[in-house]
């Protein structure tokens, strides 16, 4: 090839390079821009997100803020969040024209303990994001879940509190099942009130010399799991569970034990004699290894039994009200209310620690208790000033007497304060405020636990019953009772009754949202009706 031609084919080259940069940069007269890829920009409110729920809660957090676009053309996109964390129950892709707006459901299935994570948002041409566009952004996510404890002695759990806090929605509530303790010839013919345990629910039947039956029924569709007969015996107390096991108390002189059983199977364990002549007693309360049981050959007794093999580790005779009562207890001590004083004890040797005698107690006259101390959110312990009489041999009755109850501040060791009004309903405490009913006129009150005075009251309708009866539990939103002919949910922020049923009796609330009611508003019936909450 000549010089010329290659002088001619560099030309060429250079021309042809030229107008191909023309093109792409836009330049040259007249030229047009050549199309660009549209991206998405995002712009929210806040980077990250969280919220705190119990197990099982209903709980939404949101994703706001906006989306810009280079592309003038593009004027609605889908919008898709991704999790790779599985905390969210993700919402379909929606359609967004520049506002961001997501609603992102915690799942419910989220176990106890903290989640933290990072969500993507992104836009896409298509719901299905098979085309996305350039363009993300990401939120940062922390959730703490907390654990929904199960019913597990009286009034839940080892601060008899009553309380379980989750939050329920009333348009959902139904019942599911009932059970009938099966006939017999025992006069009695009662149950105990229950506790609950993953799923299961236990039943003891209330005997006078007749045959001891405990039951571990399935929470979804009432079938018995497990039946466990002890033979003829003078009185059967209510259950408490701790752990992988679940006790219940024979009483009667020679034959007083505390028996434990295998939580799953119904297995016996091993069983733990103590004092007592012919007295009944609430559930023990059961705290790691130890589990502690009223009694005493002339009450006033507590008992502490390792939870290992049901050996007495200690016992501790305080005097007072003879029977039917229930210790309360926290990580340093355990409380008994005698009728006449509180009785602070060691929590693993049973040394007294304090007596605070409680000015409204009144002279012991060889009755029974009828309740057990309730540990307060804010250094209270509140309980009821002395004795009560149900008028049988039965822990499935409830006793005739109302009573005031009467706080001890516990870091000070002294008495505190005694309520105006008397009481007659097991109370329930949460977030500062202890929860008791009255009747002549019936009223539940909301009752400060730091001053003991009535915050606000609530009268008992007409067309919902006469008196209060039973015991109190307390949600974060709710409020359960029962009446002569009713049990109610009332709302804490609108103080309106906001579900009913007529099955009026004693309350339990499982950790998997199941309300029990054993029916029967003074007597039980023997029934056991379920209510699921969600």
């Amino acid at each position: 090839m000549s010089g010329e031609d290659n002088v001619n084919r560099i030309a060429r080259l250079a021309s042809a390079l030229c107008l191909a940069a023309l093109a792409g940069c836009g330049g040259g007269g007249g030229g047009s821009s050549a199309q660009t890829e549209p991206a998405v920009a995002f712009s929210l409110d806040a980077d990250t997100l969280s919220g705190s729920l119990e197990a099982g809660d209903e709980l939404t957090l949101r994703i706001t803020g906006r989306w810009t676009t280079n592309d003038a053309a593009l004027v609605s996109v889908y919008l898709r969040v991704q999790d790779p964390g599985a905390s969210f129950q993700l919402p379909a892709a929606a359609t967004s024209s520049g506002a961001v707006a997501i609603d992102l459901p915690v799942r419910r299935t989220l176990t106890a303990g903290s989640h933290a994570g990072q969500l993507t948002v992104r836009a896409c041409r298509d719901p299905g994001c098979l085309s996305p566009l350039p363009g993300s952004a990401t939120v940062a996510y922390q959730l703490t879940v907390h654990a929904v404890l199960d019913w597990l002695t009286h009034q839940g759990g080892i601060s008899h509190r009553g309380a379980v806090p989750v939050h329920l929605d009333p348009s959902k509530f139904r019942q599911v099942w009932s059970w009938q303790r099966p006939p017999s010839s025992e006069p009695i013919g009662g149950i105990n009130p229950v506790v609950t345990h993953q799923g299961k629910v236990f039943v003891t039947s209330d005997v006078y010399f007749g045959e001891a039956r405990l039951y571990a029924l399935d929470e979804s569709d009432g079938r018995e799991r497990w039946v466990r007969s002890l033979g003829t015996v003078p009185a059967f107390n209510p259950p408490a569970v701790g752990g992988s096991k679940v006790y219940a108390a024979v009483t009667g002189h020679e034959a007083t034990a505390l028996y434990a059983f295998d939580v799953e199977t119904g297995t016996y364990l091993h069983k733990s004699p103590f004092e007592a002549q012919w007295p009944h007693y609430l559930a023990a309360t059961v705290d790691g290894d130890i589990v502690f049981q009223g009694g005493g050959y002339f009450g006033g007794t507590v008992y502490g039994f390792s939870t290992q093999d049901g050996r007495r580790a200690w016992s501790a005779s305080l005097g007072g009200a003879w029977d039917m009562f229930s210790v309360a207890a926290d990580a340093q001590h355990v409380y008994h209310h005698s009728g006449a004083a509180l009785h602070i004890l060691a929590r693993d040797t049973g040394a007294t620690v304090a007596n605070i005698a409680d000015p409204f107690g009144g002279a012991f006259n060889g009755y029974a208790y009828h309740g057990g101390p309730v540990v307060g959110t804010q250094g209270m312990v509140m309980s009821f000033a002395g004795e009560a009489y149900n008028g049988r041999a039965s822990s499935s009755t409830e006793h005739f007497a109302q009573r005031p109850i009467s706080a001890f501040d516990i870091a000070r060791r002294q008495y505190a304060w005694t309520t105006n009004h008397a009481y007659l309903t097991a109370p329930a405490a949460l977030d500062g405020f202890l929860y008791a009913a009255r009747n002549e006129p019936a009223a539940l009150d909301a009752i400060a636990e730091a001053t003991g005075q009535v915050r606000w009251s609530f009268a008992l309708p007409p067309a919902h019953g006469n008196r209060f009866h039973r015991n109190i539990v307390v949600t974060s939103t709710l409020l359960f009772c029962s009446t002569d002919t009713k049990v109610l949910a009332i709302d804490l922020a609108s103080r309106e009754v906001v579900w009913s049923q007529s099955t009026p009796g004693m309350l339990a609330l499982s950790g998997g949202r199941t309300l029990y009611v054993a029916t029967g508003a003074r007597e039980s019936d023997g029934r056991l009706v379920a209510v699921r909450l969600r």
